[in-house]
């Protein structure tokens, strides 16, 4: 067959051509071993230990290949090693193919790229282009699944995350390993290192704990929502923390409004102390405007001035009540109050 090979690209022109005549001009033998393919590897080094046998040859491929003339055995033994690379080796006959059919490398990379074997590998690039976006190089795709790989095993994500369709899917939706950093480390918050009435509250909210990494993970939900949701479920972790049921309408106001989980561990701290002295004296003066959880939540969390400003006048009635006597709690609700949690 006549050979009319053309000019390497780059990713070929740097990788090692295989000799092909000894000393004399003697022609060299062709190396039998498979790869866990199936497919004959030029070049590989055989397996190491006497004890060790190498894998069935496929002689008629190793045939066709001796007949080849030295450049194009080359060419194949580079297509090969670049598609292997890929985790494309079934690809090997059909490079062959197009070897003995005349085509230069260039032209059977090309070829190779509209195969359903690499289609398939590749499934994130046919995604990006329906969503207009610039398809991957098969370098930069495989970068960016070995960064996808290192985040999710580095934030300890269950593995079941780490396949090439997860991986397909983000890659065609764009998401950057930035952006996945991102939502690997809320779902470790939501997760591995979530306290159990973090878990507890995420299940008020509908999102139970075998669902909480996919929620996390799944790239439909913008990360800004992801992370008000996990302040939402941390403000209600803090009062569930202090024995506080707190509505998901009031952590969701807070998270809102910009509380974090230490702040809520603080004033929920604050809140317990006070609350059962709070709904007696409430009792007690038959207060037309109680002050309850509700109350000092808007106060404490809230920073609600009028809250506050209930409270105070409930320890100024407790106060006049039993001012210079000794009375059960005599100013015990102002002593308690008098320095309240601020952020």
């Amino acid at each position: 067959m006549a050979s009319n090979s053309t000019s390497r690209d780059n990713r070929i022109d740097n990788l090692p051509q295989l000799p092909t005549t000894g000393v004399g001009g003697t022609p060299l033998p062709l190396p039998a071993w498979n790869d866990p393919g199936g497919n004959p590897s030029l070049g590989q080094t055989p397996p190491s230990g006497g004890s060790q046998n190498p894998q069935p040859v496929d002689n008629s491929l190793l045939g066709q290949l001796e007949g080849m003339p030295g450049q194009e055995r080359d060419a194949y033994a580079a297509l090969k090693t670049l598609f292997d690379s890929y985790g494309l080796r079934t690809l090997a006959p059909t490079i062959l193919r197009y070897l003995q059919d005349g085509f230069g490398s260039d032209t059977i990379t090309v070829l190779l790229q509209q195969t359903p074997e690499y289609k398939a590998r590749f499934a994130g690039n046919a995604a990006r282009q329906a969503n207009g976006l610039q398809v991957l190089t098969p370098a930069e795709y495989l970068s960016t699944e070995a960064s996808y790989k290192q985040l999710l095993r580095a934030g300890g994500i269950d593995p079941s995350f780490d396949t090439p369709e997860k991986f397909s899917e983000w890659i065609g939706n764009d998401v950057s390993p930035n952006e996945l950093q991102q939502r690997v480390n809320l779902a470790a918050q939501a997760t591995a290192q979530a306290p159990p009435e973090l878990t507890q509250y995420f299940s008020q909210l509908g999102i139970h704990a075998g669902d909480l990494a996919s929620y996390f993970l799944n790239d439909k939900n913008p990360t800004p929502q992801l992370q008000l949701k996990l302040n939402q479920a941390q403000i209600g972790a803090a009062g569930l923390q202090n024995n506080i049921n707190t509505s998901a309408e009031d952590t969701l106001k807070y998270a809102q409004q910009g509380v974090t989980y230490s702040q809520a561990q603080s004033a929920y701290q604050r809140i317990a102390d006070i609350l059962p002295t709070a709904q007696n004296l409430s009792q007690i003066y038959k207060s037309q405007a109680p002050v309850n959880q509700q109350t000092l939540q808007s106060e404490f969390l809230g920073q609600s001035g009028q809250a506050q400003l209930q409270r105070e006048r409930l320890g100024q009635q407790e106060q006049a009540a039993f001012s210079g006597t000794g009375g059960v709690g005599k100013a015990s609700f102002q002593q308690q109050t008098s320095s309240v949690p601020g952020f």
